[in-house]
């Protein structure tokens, strides 16, 4: 599908090449780009890094979300619950940590491909806002 997007003052031709689930592949300009879509359907730009899902003519290969390499607490409480091991590959949308604030159960879930490279909380731990959870790589 070929459109056109105006990003800021200029405008650019896009074809639409190949969607996977959420991985998207874009032509801008004759370059190949690839994207996937956050819960509010954004679209995320991302880099080649060993995630099978969309085809490259030049390589088959993985793609990881430049943005969000950690993963922050957005409130202060304490952690009831830990998803993922060290290792596990996740992907946008999934369910890592839960977090128990102001007697409320809030789910902390990603925002990006990637491979969960350090768990930084424990069961029971008490975080503080802005502390790094867990990183990616």
């Amino acid at each position: 599908m070929r459109t056109k997007i105006k990003i800021g003052e200029k405008t650019y031709q896009i074809e639409i090449l190949e969607i996977k689930k959420d991985l998207i592949k874009v032509k801008v300009d004759e370059k190949e780009y690839f994207f996937t879509q956050n819960e509010f359907q954004e679209l995320i730009p991302l880099e080649k890094n060993n995630y099978p899902g969309l085809s490259n003519p030049e390589e088959e290969g993985v793609y990881l979300v430049l943005e969000k390499k950690e993963i922050k607490s957005p409130l202060t409480g304490k952690i009831s619950g830990i998803y993922i091991k060290e290792g596990e590959e996740v992907k946008p949308g999934q369910r890592v940590i839960t977090l128990i604030a102001m007697k409320m159960e809030n789910e902390i879930i990603t925002e990006s491909y990637g491979r969960v490279k350090e768990i930084k909380v424990k069961e029971n731990q008490t975080i503080n806002i802005d502390e790094v959870l867990l990183v990616l790589e």
